[in-house]
């Protein structure tokens, strides 16, 4: 006779899938005007004879999903080795921002923020493939005044769906506070709502960024 506590695997709660927030790197994507462009090749082959296939990336830090570090805006600050990880998995939420122009203060003003919060913001470019399309200068910005609001209220990651969360008063008031930027996110197939969010980078030393790899779960 079975344990009457032996649980039913049939009555055990199924977990949502991963879903991936990740922009493939791939080779000719866009880049920041001025970074290194990115190429994806092969240098050994199966097909010209060779024993293996191995490919070689010529990319920058910065590229397509991707974690900044203290060090892309302040020389002699932390690189990607000295990331807090655990900023950067948890709760998070992705924000829908309607404004066409900048994620401003007004806006996220408006969204229910507590201390700790994940805020990962979709714009107006999650519209499309952003990635193999020509730059957007016109790529949708977080203010400064709303990045010092998020770093007032205790945020500890803030995640945009393009190269960079904006300019450099943005940049400080997060990355000076030891505020996580991810940037670059492919949010296009994902839905506004809370999510449990992975996002790992590379450890590279010295570097004031590194490509991430970002899964998102539906809570």
């Amino acid at each position: 006779m079975a344990n009457a506590k032996t649980k039913n695997p049939k009555l055990m709660p199924v977990p949502a899938p991963w879903l991936d927030a990740t922009t493939p790197i791939r080779n000719q994507m866009v880049h920041w005007p001025d970074n290194l462009g990115v190429t994806v090749g092969r240098t050994l082959s199966q097909d010209r004879g060779d024993a293996a296939n191995v490919t070689e990336l010529h990319l920058s830090a910065h590229t397509g999903t991707h974690v900044d570090a203290p060090l892309h805006f302040t020389t002699g600050a932390g690189d990607t080795t000295t990331l807090d990880l655990g900023r950067l998995m948890g709760p998070a939420r992705v924000v829908a921002i309607h404004d066409p122009k900048s994620i401003s203060l007004a806006e996220v003003q408006g969204i229910d923020i507590k201390p700790g919060a994940r805020l990962l913001f979709k714009t107006r470019i999650s519209n499309s493939e952003w990635s193999t399309e020509p730059f957007k200068p016109d790529f949708v910005a977080l203010d400064g005044d709303a990045a010092r609001y998020l770093r007032d209220l205790g945020v500890v990651c803030v995640g945009v769906d393009y190269l960079s969360v904006g300019k450099a008063d943005a940049h400080h008031a997060l990355l000076d506070a030891g505020i996580c930027v991810i940037e670059g996110l492919a949010l296009q197939h994902i839905e506004p709502g809370d999510y449990e969010l992975l996002c790992l980078p590379l450890s590279i030393v010295g570097s004031d960024g590194a490509p991430a790899r970002v899964l998102l779960r539906p809570l």
